[in-house]
This record gives C-alpha cells, structure tokens and sequence, in this order.
C-alpha cells in the first residue's frame, strides 16, 4: 500500500469513528495544483458538524495528524471536508454557457 493510500485508509479510520453515518462518507484522493495529494471527504449534511468540530478544533486535529504522518512519508497533502448536499447546490448554481 502506498503513502496516499495508507493515508485515506488512516483518514477513513478517524471520520468513520466521528460520525453517524460512516456508510454515507466518501473519500477521494487527487493532486491539487501545487501538487500535494489531495483528500475531499463527503459527508451527510449532519455528520460535517462532528468532523469540523466547535471552532473547527476536531479539523484542525486531523489535519495535524494527517500532516506529521505525510511529512513521515515526504509529501504534502491538503484536506477539505464538505457535504453531498453542498456539492449538489454547487452544480446547480453553475449556469450552462450559452454558444454564440
């Protein structure tokens, strides 16, 4: 298993043990453009309060976890976290683009 991998899997490990609804949560790994690996996990619209925690305290954990353990590995990562129901919101503002 690869750095990025075993990552996921570590990140995985912590949300699942956070939320109500572990089924519902996916992650997705990419390359952002400063090229650190790049984690978005999606959440239930109700489980996104107990990742991001008062004041943002339980991300901020994470991300310092997830930070020490990549810079073990020598890479670079990022994390956002966000819900389903946002992304659907997102694409349904983006209005189509006419042809002239």
């Amino acid at each position: 298993m690869d750095a990025p991998e075993a990552l996921r899997e570590f990140l995985s490990y912590v949300v699942a043990n956070l939320i109500d609804h572990p089924q519902q949560a996916t992650i997705a790994i990419g390359t952002n453009i400063n090229g650190a690996v790049a984690y978005r996990v999606q959440l239930a619209p109700e489980d996104v309060r107990h990742v991001i925690g008062k004041n943002g305290m339980t991300i901020s954990a994470i991300r310092s976890l997830l930070n020490t353990a990549a810079a073990k590995h020598g890479i670079k990562i990022s994390l956002k976290v966000g819900s389903s129901q946002e992304e659907d919101a997102e694409a349904a503002t983006v209005a189509p683009q006419s042809e002239e």
